[in-house]
């Protein structure tokens, strides 16, 4: 159990399902909806990029016996055949609960596990893979909010911009840290200037989440807003500070990797704070997603989350 679960990155289901709980949230304009609607969508999304993970594993277990032959694949702990059954039956299985809650879900989230399997299979590249990644997590943001048009109670709702620009700037992050894990690997070149490059993109979209609130959707109090501030920049601070004083080293830009994978749940944190004036029902997303980030990190001991 411990090899599969090792095998689907178990240790990242938290920051997966934060990305669509947030989503519904928003796009709910800080109400989170009754019923088990959402909880569905969470489900999916899991379903999707677990799934994704176990055929990205799969493409890779060639190269894997090479250089990692500790992971479950290479070692013999799980077979290239599951690993493979996993990597289609699973998403396969995500687009199918989206597409119970609404057809335009279902076709949502088709496009989302073609994105993600897309980039196991064929989209390896110094831009095409970090593309297809930011897409398929800002994707995953969007189509949460997407929830608040696809169901049929009324209420309030995100103004449309918030819904283009808050998974724009979340997949910009997410492809300023795919572009770091390149090199993790020695996939990006000289390790001369580009890790801090990337950093520093990554810190840039994390602390430019509170000017959504001023520009796009003003948080329901002033106590939102400084909150939202306080996360992103101490967040974005936090990633800076992984930059050394001297030249990068293989062991830096891990370093440097494992912060900005753990800045994920603050990111979306800081979103949800954009609608946490009033509504109890997103102080509890908020909190929930912060109490995450220790489950995450006790999590990445045992089950490595790259």
């Amino acid at each position: 159990m411990l090899a599969y679960a090792r095998l689907l990155r178990l240790s990242l289901a938290p920051s997966a399902a934060a990305d669509v709980a947030v989503g519904v949230l928003l796009g709910h304009a800080g109400r989170w909806p009754g019923g088990i609607t959402p909880w569905l969508l969470v489900g999916a999304s899991l379903l999707i990029y677990h799934g994704a993970m176990a055929l990205n594993d799969w493409a890779d277990r060639d190269e894997d016996a090479r250089t990692r032959p500790d992971r479950p694949i290479p070692s013999g702990a799980v077979s290239a055949g599951a690993a493979r059954c996993l990597g289609w039956t699973l998403p396969a299985l995500g687009v199918a609960l989206a597409g119970s809650i609404s057809w335009q879900l279902g076709l949502g989230y088709l496009l989302l596990a073609s994105c993600a399997m897309t980039y196991d299979l064929k989209g390896r590249g110094p831009w095409r893979g970090p593309l297809l990644l930011g897409l398929c997590r800002g994707g995953n943001l969007a189509l949460g909010m997407a929830l608040a048009w696809t169901s049929a109670p009324s209420g309030p709702r995100a103004a449309p911009l918030l819904c283009l620009a808050a998974p724009a700037l979340y997949a910009a992050f997410i492809v300023s840290v795919s572009l770091l894990g390149r090199l993790e690997d020695g996939q990006g070149g000289d390790l001369d200037h580009r890790p801090g490059r990337y950093v520093r993109a990554a810190a840039a979209a994390l602390c430019a989440t509170p000017a959504l609130g001023i520009l796009i959707a003003p948080p329901p109090t002033s106590l939102a807003w400084i909150a939202c501030t306080g996360l992103a920049v101490a967040s974005g601070l936090w990633l800076l500070n992984a930059i050394p004083q001297a030249g990068w080293t293989r062991a830096l830009v891990g370093q440097a990797m494992g912060r900005a994978l753990r800045s994920t749940l603050p990111f979306s944190a800081a979103l949800a704070l954009l609608h946490a004036g009033e509504s109890s029902a997103a102080r509890w997303v908020v909190l929930a997603v912060l109490a995450a980030v220790p489950l995450s990190h006790a999590l990445r001991r045992v089950l490595p989350p790259s």
